[in-house]
């Protein structure tokens, strides 16, 4: 139910609803399917969708500096694996191989344990070790197999690592997309980790507007308002649901 409710206040479901309303009450709210399209338009320009992913962009590139005394790095999954005839086998999605990559990256530089995070039937975790181990030469100490959101991610990972490591106070290295950060250390910060982000993929350092092609759209800028608005609702998610004391 609450995955229905989420969706439809998302896009595409959002600008089809405004449609179908506006269209059912044409004589008071004929403006909404004007609307629904205007807003179709700009969600799918370089500028707008650049705004909305810097808006998310609350952490800076990792210090390597202040991360060589973490309990280990965590590399949060990013869509459930597919099958790829290419490769006669699962592989992670474009997004996840995206985390991966700097995840190695993080790893090399500070010699810190790995942890990868996300389940479902061909788990997360599992086809991330995996592309590690056979594309990069890392080994993962640890796959935490069972979550399906980033809420999950966390609370599985505490218990995971809590009870490997032997003690409570864990400090990890988060690694995710910059505009996953946000509620990623939420999450993590309220099973009480000791969080340090280490954001990959950044925005556009200025935002593009000057010239003429950044105005028209492009189902790739459609993608990335999409991405972030899923954010946005997530962070007001967790705000209400810690207002309301829901369980996440």
């Amino acid at each position: 139910m609450r995955w229905c409710l989420k969706q439809s206040l998302l896009l595409p479901a959002l600008l089809l609803w405004m449609i179908a309303v506006g269209l059912i009450f044409k004589t008071t709210l004929g403006w909404l399917p004007w609307l629904a399209l205007f807003s179709l338009y700009l969600l799918s320009t370089t500028p707008v969708a650049t705004v909305l992913n810097k808006g998310l962009e609350w952490y800076e590139a990792l210090d390597t500096e202040s991360c060589k005394e973490a309990d280990a790095i965590v590399i949060l999954g990013a869509g459930y694996p597919r099958y790829r005839p290419e490769y006669k086998g699962f592989q992670p999605t474009a997004l996840s191989l995206e985390r991966i990559r700097y995840g190695a990256t993080v790893h090399r530089q500070c010699g810190v344990p790995l942890l990868t995070s996300g389940g479902g039937a061909r788990s997360e975790a599992e086809t991330m070790a995996e592309t590690l181990s056979n594309d990069y030469g890392v080994k993962t100490r640890w796959q935490e197999k069972q979550s399906l959101t980033t809420w999950q991610n966390a609370l599985y990972s505490y218990d995971m690592l809590s009870r490997d490591l032997g003690k409570e106070d864990l400090r990890i290295i988060l690694v995710t997309h910059s505009w996953h950060m946000p509620r990623s250390v939420l999450s993590y910060q309220k099973m009480g980790f000791e969080v340090i982000p280490a954001p990959t993929v950044f925005p556009w350092s200025e935002v593009p507007w000057k010239k003429l092609r950044y105005w028209m759209p492009q189902t790739r800028n459609l993608r990335n308002s999409e991405i972030a608005l899923h954010e946005y609702l997530g962070l007001a998610w967790y705000w209400l649901s810690d207002r309301l004391h829901i369980d996440n």
